[in-house]
């Protein structure tokens, strides 16, 4: 009996040796993994000891793992931002300005010589015509300086004429004037213009429509034979035209005008000046001193009669 327990408690010392000396070789191949320096937290290491499935020597050791736990960080909340918020001004719109329309061009000076009529003068055009739509509009129109002499009539005494043209051959422009030798005096008698209305200088009139302007004078450009008239300041001559039975009307406007009509065929250049001015202020000038000197006389006259009459009454009072 005693024998057996002996036997018995032998044994249970000889196997617990034997888990201490398995347990302390497990130890000794066990197997660490170094933690991730990416991680927040290093992983536990977990360790399987081997369990003895039999009395004998034999161990099953399990394969070592390691788990890495990350640590989710939790959702922030969006940051509110204490700016104030930003306002988008628009600018005002900038007005926009129409240029001023630009003043037509003043007309410039020509001089035309036609032998027995040289004209020196800058003349400018102002007329109704008809536009694309139907209405009437006005336009204005500088005889060219460079127009040139197509024509004269020398021949006769009482009537002369100067012809300007100009403008392309297809639609040649002309502007003439007609002088008459009355009573020793010459004086402008009519003008007569042909205007073709082209595309590029009024693109806003009717196709192929052509003026005719015509000036009735009454004593325009009077002057003495053998002297050239003379008048600087602008001088404004109407113009009647009559297409499709309507009756348009405009004028032409003259200035720095020097003409002189029936010259001798020797002549080199203008007579002795007769000027505009000069001619209007002659006339008024001793009409004004006539009419102070008669108004003077007749004062010194009445103021001596009355004179006369005081002395005379006194004289017949004294005896």
């Amino acid at each position: 009996m005693f024998a057996s327990k002996l036997l018995i408690c032998s044994a249970l010392l000889m196997l617990s040796g034997a888990v201490l000396s398995q347990s302390s070789i497990s130890l000794k191949d066990a197997k660490f993994k170094t933690p991730d320096a990416s991680s927040e937290h290093p992983a536990p290491l977990t360790s399987t000891t081997t369990t003895s499935t039999s009395t004998t020597s034999t161990t099953t050791e399990k394969p070592t793992t390691s788990s890495s736990t990350s640590t989710i960080a939790p959702p922030t909340s969006p940051t509110t931002s204490t700016e104030p918020p930003k306002t988008t001004t628009t600018p005002a719109p900038v007005p926009s300005t129409t240029p001023a329309p630009q003043p037509f061009p003043s007309p410039a000076v020509g001089t035309w010589n036609a032998s027995c009529i040289m004209l020196q003068m800058a003349a400018q055009l102002n007329f109704t015509y008809e536009t694309k739509d139907g209405n009437l509009t006005h336009g204005l129109y500088n005889i060219p300086s460079n127009a040139t002499v197509e024509d004269k009539d020398c021949d006769k005494q009482t009537v002369q004429t100067i012809h300007l043209i100009w403008g392309p051959d297809t639609s040649k422009q002309s502007f003439l004037m007609f002088f008459d030798n009355k009573n020793d005096s010459t004086v402008l008698s009519s003008i007569q213009i042909h205007l073709t209305l082209l595309p590029e200088e009024f693109p806003n009139a009717k196709e192929n429509q052509t003026l005719q302007l015509i000036h009735r004078s009454d004593g325009e450009f009077k002057t003495p034979e053998k002297m050239s008239y003379h008048c600087t300041r602008a001088q404004k001559l109407n113009l009647t035209e009559t297409i499709d039975a309507k009756q348009l009307i405009g004028w032409i406007t003259v200035s720095n005008v020097q003409v002189e009509a029936f010259r001798s065929a020797n002549a080199t250049g203008f007579s002795t000046v007769h000027d505009c001015d000069s001619s209007e202020t002659s006339d008024v000038v001793p009409i004004a001193v006539g009419i102070a000197l008669a108004a003077l006389i007749l004062v010194v006259l009445i103021s001596y009669l009355c004179a006369r009459r005081r002395s005379t009454s006194r004289g017949y009072m004294s005896f």
